[in-house]
């Protein structure tokens, strides 16, 4: 007669994986036989979406567990050849116990009415990378999705023109005389670009300032600069700008968070995400002036960057890694994990969640923005950095990073 008892041991490891029962030992070593066994993965997988589980089996409703364990190892010992139906769910705290005999391979588990979570292996189903999406919110609230529309004419709005270019790219255009085009009846006009996560864009403004928006960041400007002091837009999360020097010398002023940056003609960039633990503003060309509220500000020169939070420091940078998204890149100087994981998950628009101790380790190199998560996440594991994949059977697009401890 056969020994199953392996096999139901190791459902029973199973049961408590689901649990988050099995110390970081067990977990790396159950990890390692699923991904040895993909007829047992697949089978989980399935198991945890209901894939192929049209059979459904209900035994004892009002018994016990340990019962029921103890009548299906009577049953297997019992059967030369056993074969059961798989079955989806019980009522809540009902035993429930799968065997799928083509791989020998025997589930213990424990199911409840919440949603399953489904390991998956990344490479099987991978993660694309972000691209050109975005949408334009209008003065009147009409909001408009830019990766929808074929190329050209988007709106018009108070003599302005608003095109869709080619490459991921919105222009604004004065269709008459410029004296207080962009307005309606004296009143300025504001307009906002949002990219969502896994999403980029460029804008061209209305004094032909150049814009490019990271993921998962906003642009509110004005269309109409006549009545208007200074150029003043707000953004939340990354931009790259190429401000355009105004022929009445007006002061180009971007706020974000806790702090304005005030500039002429010049190139540089500012990161502005809530998950950030600071405001990081680089300059590339020209001056600029950083002002954080409650009166701290402080002049940056080519080649340095600005971080507030309580304060302002400056210091000297190699500006090539605060613009690499921009040129297509993920670039890491001497980064942590939360940086690295930050920037991948705005990109390719999944969720990051630790658990114990985060890595320590840093990170140096680049890696290309086009590829697909599962060529960037390498870099983890030529770190010794171990994660999984898990996708919630009810919401499949909603993916979720888990980094483990490494100790």
């Amino acid at each position: 007669m056969q020994d199953h008892t392996p096999l139901l041991n190791r459902a029973e490891q199973l049961l408590r994986y689901l649990r988050h029962e099995l110390s970081v030992t067990e977990e790396a070593e159950f990890l390692q036989w699923l991904a040895e066994n993909p007829e047992q993965q697949t089978f989980v997988n399935a198991l945890c979406s209901g894939e192929g589980m049209e059979e459904e089996l209900q035994f004892m409703e009002e018994s016990h567990q340990e019962e029921d364990w103890l009548a299906l190892q009577k049953r297997i010992n019992a059967a030369p050849n056993p074969v059961f139906p798989l079955w989806k769910k019980l009522i809540s705290t009902a035993a429930v116990i799968l065997i799928c005999c083509a791989t020998g391979f025997y589930f213990y588990a424990e199911y409840a009415a919440k949603p399953r979570i489904i390991i998956q292996d990344l490479a099987k189903q991978d993660i694309k990378a972000g691209g050109n999406k975005a949408y334009l919110t209008l003065a009147d609230g009409k909001q408009i999705v830019l990766n929808d529309l074929e190329n050209g004419k988007v709106a018009e709005q108070a003599g302005l023109s608003i095109t869709k270019m080619a490459d991921g790219k919105l222009r604004y255009e004065l269709k008459e005389d410029p004296a207080g085009k962009g307005s309606q009846n004296g009143e300025v006009l504001y307009n906002t670009i949002s990219t969502p996560a896994g999403g980029q864009y460029q804008v061209v403004l209305p004094d032909g300032s150049r814009v490019w928006l990271n993921a998962a960041s906003s642009l509110t400007y004005a269309t109409s600069l006549a009545s208007l002091k200074e150029r003043s837009v707000t953004l939340t999360g990354e931009a790259y700008f190429e401000v355009a020097k105004d022929q009445f010398r007006k002061p180009f002023v971007v706020k974000s968070g806790n702090q304005e940056v005030e500039v002429m003609g010049t190139h540089f960039n500012i990161s502005s995400y809530a998950q950030e633990p600071v405001v990081a503003t680089t300059l590339l060309e020209g001056r600029v002036k950083v002002k954080r509220s409650g009166a701290f500000e402080s002049i940056l020169e080519p080649g340095e960057q600005s971080l507030v939070g309580k304060g302002i420091a400056v210091r000297k940078v190699d500006t090539t890694t605060a613009v690499a998204w921009k040129n297509g890149l993920f670039k890491f100087e001497d980064a942590n994990i939360y940086t690295v994981m930050n920037q991948f998950a705005r990109w390719y628009n999944f969720e990051v969640v630790y658990e114990g101790k985060a890595p320590d380790n840093k990170f140096n190199g680049e890696i290309y923005r086009n590829l697909n998560a599962s060529k960037a996440l390498k870099m983890l594991s030529y770190a010794d950095i171990r994660f999984r994949v898990e996708i919630n059977s009810k919401e499949p697009e909603r993916k979720k990073i888990v980094i483990t401890s490494n100790q």
